[in-house]
């Protein structure tokens, strides 16, 4: 039995008082999701509105100024939980995830976009790519690229303005959810919006038979160090490679153009998005 049951009736009374106050809050947030959605372009779907740049801002900005007991991991796993479900009010949003046992993509992606918002089961990435194309409200849950893949999914960026999808956020954006150490990459129609703190990805069409070590070089002298590289070729097509570079790199970039300039190793050359740095760096 407590020492003072009327102390704890009082402290129980200041968490209903709590409770109450955090559930105004919550419905006065969502009523904001009209006032934002009249202020701006008009947004065709959900998956459009969806902003993992800014998410990842109000996310960064809650672990600056968060104190006291209460997990990180479980501040995090809210506003992700509120954020999805907030996006999911202006319109239709699913999420198609490679569904791999092994590597736990459902986990991380039921983690990041909560218990509202719709997911499919896919059995490969191919699987995923398509249902992106069939349905222009779904994004994509994919494995980080690994050099040397049979069939790697990340070719399918290219075009003639560098795909119409686009690398948009990285999982797990915080430690402590279910995705057992894996990493994966959001895809969909948005373009990547710059944090401060980014790691983006171009994509390279080689002008012919090139190294690592030269196309490398020219990178670097464009000013685009490579975190990552990894590449892909097939009989009848030119070298196609990815790299990840630790900053923003918009579609605009002037160094892009350095990249691919006459008589170097690379034909051409796109920004294919990125991520915002998760919290806690990026993994690789």
């Amino acid at each position: 039995m407590p020492k003072d049951p009327t102390a704890l009736s009082e402290i129980r009374r200041e968490i209903d008082a709590i409770d109450a106050a955090l559930h105004d809050l919550l419905v006065r947030r969502a009523a904001m999701v009209e006032r934002v959605r009249a202020a701006k372009a008009v947004v065709d779907t959900a998956a459009s509105a969806w902003r993992p740049a800014r998410e990842a801002e109000i996310l960064r900005r809650l672990a600056r100024r968060h104190e006291g007991a209460l997990p990180l991991a479980v501040v995090v796993r809210i506003w992700r939980e509120l954020t999805s479900a907030l996006v999911a009010l202006q319109g239709p949003f699913s999420v198609a995830v490679f569904d791999d046992p092994e590597h736990g993509y459902w986990d991380l992606a039921r983690d990041h976009f909560g218990g509202v918002v719709p997911l499919t089961r896919h059995g490969s990435a191919r699987g995923v790519i398509q249902a992106l194309g069939e349905a222009p409200t779904t994004i994509g849950v994919l494995p980080l690229p690994q050099d040397g893949e049979a069939d790697p999914w990340w070719p399918v960026l290219m075009g003639a303005a560098g795909g119409p999808l686009r690398i948009a956020a990285r999982l797990p954006f915080a430690d402590g959810g279910n995705g057992r150490g894996t990493g994966a990459l959001v895809v969909g129609s948005m373009e990547q919006e710059p944090t401060g703190d980014d790691c983006s990805y171009i994509l390279i069409e080689a002008a012919g038979p090139v190294s690592r070590a030269s196309l490398t070089a020219r990178l670097k002298e464009a000013g685009l160090v490579p975190v990552f590289l990894t590449g892909r070729s097939e009989a009848g097509a030119p070298p196609l490679f990815l790299a990840e570079v630790a900053e923003f790199i918009g579609p605009g970039d002037e160094r892009l153009a350095i990249a691919a300039a006459e008589g170097g190793p690379v034909a051409a050359i796109w920004a294919v998005g990125g991520y915002a740095v998760p919290l806690g760096g990026t993994g690789r």
